[in-house]
Protein backbone atom coordinates (compact mmCIF):
# COMPACT_ATOMS: atom_id res chain seq x y z
CA UNK A 1 0.00 0.00 0.00
CA UNK A 2 1.12 3.45 -0.68
CA UNK A 3 1.33 6.24 1.97
CA UNK A 4 -1.92 8.04 0.26
CA UNK A 5 -3.67 4.71 0.50
CA UNK A 6 -2.70 3.87 4.00
CA UNK A 7 -4.36 7.65 5.22
CA UNK A 8 -7.66 6.17 3.99
CA UNK A 9 -7.23 2.34 5.35
CA UNK A 10 -9.12 1.45 8.73
CA UNK A 11 -7.38 -1.55 10.42
CA UNK A 12 -8.93 -3.94 12.81
CA UNK A 13 -6.50 -5.07 15.51
CA UNK A 14 -7.70 -7.92 17.76
CA UNK A 15 -6.32 -8.72 20.72
CA UNK A 16 -7.48 -9.85 23.88
CA UNK A 17 -4.40 -7.76 25.61
CA UNK A 18 -5.91 -4.30 26.01
CA UNK A 19 -2.65 -3.21 26.02
CA UNK A 20 -1.21 -4.67 23.51
CA UNK A 21 -4.39 -3.95 20.95
CA UNK A 22 -3.27 -0.47 22.00
CA UNK A 23 0.45 -0.57 21.31
CA UNK A 24 0.17 -2.26 18.19
CA UNK A 25 -2.87 0.68 16.81
CA UNK A 26 -0.10 3.68 18.05
CA UNK A 27 2.40 1.46 15.37
CA UNK A 28 -0.30 1.61 12.38
CA UNK A 29 -0.66 4.94 13.48
CA UNK A 30 2.45 6.15 13.27
CA UNK A 31 2.86 4.38 10.26
CA UNK A 32 0.13 6.03 8.25
CA UNK A 33 -2.85 3.98 8.89
CA UNK A 34 -6.31 6.52 8.74
CA UNK A 35 -8.02 5.08 11.82
CA UNK A 36 -8.12 1.69 14.09
CA UNK A 37 -10.73 0.11 15.67
CA UNK A 38 -10.68 -2.25 18.37
CA UNK A 39 -11.64 -6.13 19.43
CA UNK A 40 -10.91 -8.04 22.10
CA UNK A 41 -11.83 -11.57 20.45
CA UNK A 42 -12.80 -13.06 17.59
CA UNK A 43 -16.77 -13.07 18.08
CA UNK A 44 -16.37 -9.30 18.03
CA UNK A 45 -13.88 -9.00 15.52
CA UNK A 46 -16.60 -10.52 12.90
CA UNK A 47 -18.92 -8.01 14.19
CA UNK A 48 -16.96 -5.11 13.97
CA UNK A 49 -15.54 -6.46 10.58
CA UNK A 50 -19.39 -6.98 9.06
CA UNK A 51 -20.22 -3.27 10.25
CA UNK A 52 -17.01 -1.49 9.59
CA UNK A 53 -15.20 -3.11 7.01
CA UNK A 54 -11.67 -2.71 7.81
CA UNK A 55 -8.83 -2.81 5.02
CA UNK A 56 -6.62 -3.99 7.43
CA UNK A 57 -6.89 -6.84 9.96
CA UNK A 58 -4.26 -7.61 12.64
CA UNK A 59 -5.55 -10.84 14.78
CA UNK A 60 -4.06 -12.42 17.73
CA UNK A 61 -4.28 -16.51 17.60
CA UNK A 62 -4.62 -16.75 21.56
CA UNK A 63 -7.84 -15.49 22.39
CA UNK A 64 -11.10 -16.78 24.61
CA UNK A 65 -14.69 -17.55 22.41
CA UNK A 66 -13.24 -17.59 19.12
CA UNK A 67 -9.36 -18.08 18.50
CA UNK A 68 -7.37 -16.77 15.70
CA UNK A 69 -7.41 -19.09 13.46
CA UNK A 70 -11.31 -19.57 13.70
CA UNK A 71 -11.51 -15.95 13.26
CA UNK A 72 -9.19 -15.97 9.81
CA UNK A 73 -11.31 -18.73 8.45
CA UNK A 74 -14.51 -16.25 9.35
CA UNK A 75 -12.87 -13.39 7.97
CA UNK A 76 -11.62 -14.97 4.29
CA UNK A 77 -15.55 -16.30 4.08
CA UNK A 78 -16.85 -12.29 4.76
CA UNK A 79 -13.62 -10.80 2.18
CA UNK A 80 -11.43 -13.37 0.85
CA UNK A 81 -8.96 -10.02 -0.11
CA UNK A 82 -8.30 -7.97 2.77
CA UNK A 83 -4.95 -8.37 4.23
CA UNK A 84 -4.87 -10.11 7.62
CA UNK A 85 -1.62 -10.13 9.27
CA UNK A 86 -1.67 -13.04 12.48
CA UNK A 87 -0.09 -12.17 15.70
CA UNK A 88 1.10 -14.55 18.18
CA UNK A 89 3.58 -15.06 21.33
CA UNK A 90 3.66 -18.98 19.92
CA UNK A 91 6.43 -19.54 16.88
CA UNK A 92 5.00 -23.07 16.45
CA UNK A 93 5.82 -23.96 12.61
CA UNK A 94 2.71 -26.13 12.76
CA UNK A 95 0.94 -23.01 13.73
CA UNK A 96 2.35 -20.94 11.08
CA UNK A 97 1.42 -23.25 8.36
CA UNK A 98 -2.41 -23.64 9.36
CA UNK A 99 -2.05 -19.45 9.40
CA UNK A 100 -1.01 -19.83 5.69
CA UNK A 101 -3.63 -22.55 4.39
CA UNK A 102 -6.26 -20.31 6.00
CA UNK A 103 -5.44 -17.11 3.70
CA UNK A 104 -3.07 -15.22 6.57
CA UNK A 105 -1.15 -12.63 4.37
CA UNK A 106 2.06 -12.79 7.28
CA UNK A 107 3.12 -13.69 10.47
CA UNK A 108 4.56 -12.15 13.08
CA UNK A 109 5.76 -12.97 16.67
CA UNK A 110 4.55 -10.97 19.47
CA UNK A 111 7.95 -11.42 21.54
CA UNK A 112 10.26 -9.53 19.01
CA UNK A 113 11.66 -6.30 20.04
CA UNK A 114 9.25 -3.30 19.72
CA UNK A 115 11.57 -1.83 17.03
CA UNK A 116 11.50 -5.05 14.71
CA UNK A 117 7.90 -5.61 15.05
CA UNK A 118 7.40 -2.15 13.44
CA UNK A 119 9.70 -2.44 11.11
CA UNK A 120 7.72 -5.82 10.31
CA UNK A 121 4.34 -4.22 10.09
CA UNK A 122 5.70 -1.32 7.99
CA UNK A 123 7.01 -4.04 5.38
CA UNK A 124 3.61 -5.22 5.08
CA UNK A 125 1.86 -1.90 4.91
CA UNK A 126 3.97 -1.46 2.34
CA UNK A 127 4.47 -4.70 0.49
CA UNK A 128 3.09 -3.00 -3.25
CA UNK A 129 1.13 -6.81 -3.48
CA UNK A 130 -1.43 -6.17 -0.60
CA UNK A 131 -3.56 -3.64 -1.55
CA UNK A 132 -6.53 -2.52 0.25
CA UNK A 133 -10.08 -4.01 0.08
CA UNK A 134 -11.78 -2.71 -2.60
Amino acid sequence: MTPTQLSSVTALMVDDEAYFRKFIGRILMNEGIGSVIEARDGTEAIDLFRVAKPELVVLDINMPRQNGLETLRGLRTLSPDVPIVMLTSVADEAIVERCVEEGADAFIRKDVPADELVRELHAVLTDPTLEPAA
